[in-house]
């Protein structure tokens, strides 16, 4: 288990009542070149200690990620006064593995990955049946994807003075305090 994943851990505990505690931004690079940050939301760790993020094969992040799957992700703490950031590299899964996450959503977010292709214009014609269907079967649309981890950055806001450390992946992780 990487050492940092003791420390996140504890603040997921603390924070665990709060809905706010699975959402985190994910930084990519656009097709344009130019960065795109958004809020996604955290759906666990592989075997491999690899963040899993759900996302749609037909929106902008997934086009992103196919031409450069460099990100970071910077998850903020509100009641413990904690940032993480890490960096890494993400890969798509398109095997079974996807299924298995799909069994895990309720109905109800299932629906979710038949809604019109995010980020075309709005159609409300298009967007009233949500309701109605159900999806058993996984969407086309559904993937998981797996951050590989290899840089945490953790700021603790503390008073009178912040702590900082990173822990960086070569072999195996080294840990160093650092300046906030």
């Amino acid at each position: 288990m990487p050492p940092w994943l003791t420390q996140l851990s504890s603040v997921q505990r603390k924070e665990s009542k709060l809905d706010s505690s699975r959402w985190l931004q994910l930084a990519t690079i656009g097709i344009d070149n130019n960065p795109r940050v958004r809020t996604v939301v955290f759906r666990g760790w592989s075997k491999s200690y690899e963040m899993e993020i759900y996302t749609d094969k037909r929106s902008q992040k997934y086009h992103e990620l196919n031409l450069n799957n460099n990100v970071e992700i910077c998850w903020f703490f509100s009641r413990s006064k904690c940032q993480f950031r890490f960096r890494g590299t993400s890969t798509i899964e398109l095997d079974k593995y996807n299924l298995l996450h799909w069994e895990k959503l309720s109905e109800q977010s299932r629906l979710m990955w038949s809604w019109p292709t995010p980020g075309n214009q709005f159609n409300l014609e298009k967007t009233n049946d949500f309701s109605v269907k159900s999806i058993k079967e996984l969407s086309n649309n559904f993937t998981v994807l797996k951050i590989k981890i290899n840089h945490v950055d953790q700021l603790v806001l503390r008073k009178p003075v912040h702590t900082r450390r990173k822990w960086i992946r070569a072999n195996d992780w080294k840990e160093e305090s650092i300046n906030p």
